[in-house]
């Protein structure tokens, strides 16, 4: 995995994802969260998908007004672009399940829980669905 840090922006996938999402915006955001809502149970998110829902899910918070304390480049110049704006209410429901996912389920957690920054990341993603729920 291309990780240099437990936050969800620091590694290659989100980084790519973030790239495409530029020209995509909640298109991407819908593909990348609506296919982890399809999933059944038994299935399981690889690492790179599961960085990918959790960078998606730091755009719908940062979208419904509830950013990241430190949002790369990227997502800055595009929140200073589109904002103020409305997300759909099924955006938002997808983005929270999707991250709960990631806790409960997905080599992602497998991944860091085998690392020294297990805690650093749990928070990170404890953080984004903190902010996630403080949508109206």
């Amino acid at each position: 995995m291309g990780t240099w840090g437990p936050g969800n922006f620091e590694n290659d996938a989100a980084q790519d994802w973030l790239y495409d999402f530029g020209e995509n915006d909640f298109r991407l955001i819908d593909r990348t969260l609506a296919g982890v809502a399809a999933m059944i149970a038994a299935d399981e998110l690889d690492a790179d998908e599961a960085q990918e829902v959790l960078v998606a899910a730091e755009c719908v918070a940062a979208a419904a007004g509830f950013p990241p304390e430190n949002p790369p480049q990227e997502l800055a110049e595009w929140l200073a672009e589109n904002s103020p704006m409305p997300v759909k209410p099924e955006y938002i429901e997808m983005a929270r399940r999707a991250v709960a996912r990631v806790l409960a389920k997905s080599e992602l957690r497998e991944l860091w829980l085998e690392s020294e920054e297990f805690g650093g990341w749990e928070t990170a993603v404890h953080n984004l669905q903190s902010r996630l729920h403080q949508i109206p």
